[in-house]
């Protein structure tokens, strides 16, 4: 098991793996200009999120990690923004209540710090979290997240990795390979929810796919900084990982309903299939109406 430190750098409190040097994580604050060296990979406006991947020895070897920064101001300077345009004004009262409700969030970092570890003592493959250190606000609060790189992934995440088979494989190694990820993704869904907290943001996009030379898979699961103490609510949980239009191609009903009744088999739950189909189908239809007005969700077909 890792060993952790606390520490507090400049106002910044955080932890951290024992062998981590706190100056090269002193270093950091600096950012933005600390990250001139990085590569971006995404930046998340409405977040307020900056996520790069980097080279270095911060005390165990020079390896790559990844590490995500957290900048609340940017959060209100969107939400102020969509509250002015035309969006807003149809519904006044969704940004001040987001802008309001942003008061009183605790740290992504932090947040993604403490559940990382939880994973990773449930057996639950994820990016291990190395530090990280933050600085306590309403507003002007900032921070940052490190992690280990994920060795030997596949595809930058699961649906990119199906579409990438698709090209591939012949038509029916593909629907074998298909099944198989279905089935670890059932399998993975079902210890997930058996923790105390809830990934809201839990999408395809957010699941990692490592193939082993026996064809079997390991699915990591990434960006916990939007985790909440929470029991998670199943139907939620479920539709979300089914829901994306975009791999409507790649996922058929069958497909969908197989994943539906492999979760059940893996959590030794009793209930007919068809029960817990018409529980996700009502989610899904209004998830889609809310996002996607003008497509018919599938469930079914």
């Amino acid at each position: 098991m890792d060993e952790y430190k606390k520490f507090s750098i400049r106002g910044h409190a955080g932890q951290c793996l024992a062998d981590i040097s706190l100056e090269k994580l002193r270093a950091f604050l600096n950012w933005p200009e600390a990250a001139r060296d990085w590569k971006l990979i995404r930046r998340v406006s409405s977040h307020g999120t900056y996520t790069y991947s980097f080279t270095d020895d911060l005390g165990e070897g020079r390896q790559e990690y990844f590490i995500k920064v957290f900048n609340k101001k940017e959060r209100y300077q969107v939400a102020w923004k969509k509250m002015l345009s035309l969006k807003g004004l149809k519904k006044p009262w969704r940004y001040p209540q987001a802008m309001l409700r942003y008061l009183f969030s605790e740290m992504p970092v932090e947040v993604g710090f403490e559940k990382g570890r939880e994973l990773m003592e449930q057996k639950i493959p994820t990016a291990a979290p190395v530090a990280y250190l933050c600085r306590q606000g309403r507003v002007f609060a900032w921070g940052l997240i490190i992690t280990r790189k994920i060795p030997k992934i596949s595809a930058e995440d699961l649906g990119e990795y199906l579409k990438q088979r698709k090209s591939e494989l012949p038509a029916k190694a593909f629907r074998q390979e298909k099944l198989e990820l279905i089935r670890e993704l059932a399998r993975l869904t079902s210890k997930l929810m058996n923790l105390n907290f809830f990934l809201p943001d839990l999408r395809i996009s957010n699941i990692l796919p490592e193939r082993f030379s026996d064809g079997k898979f390991r699915l990591w699961v990434i960006d916990l900084v939007e985790a909440e103490d929470r029991k998670p609510p199943e139907e939620k949980m479920l539709y979300h990982l089914i829901a994306d239009p975009r791999l409507a191609a790649l996922f058929t009903g069958t497909n969908k309903i197989r994943f539906l009744k492999w979760y059940l088999s893996f959590s030794n739950d009793q209930r007919p299939w068809p029960e817990i189909c018409g529980q996700v189908y009502p989610l899904l239809r209004a998830w889609w109406k809310k996002w996607h007005p003008g497509v018919r969700p599938s469930l079914y077909t």
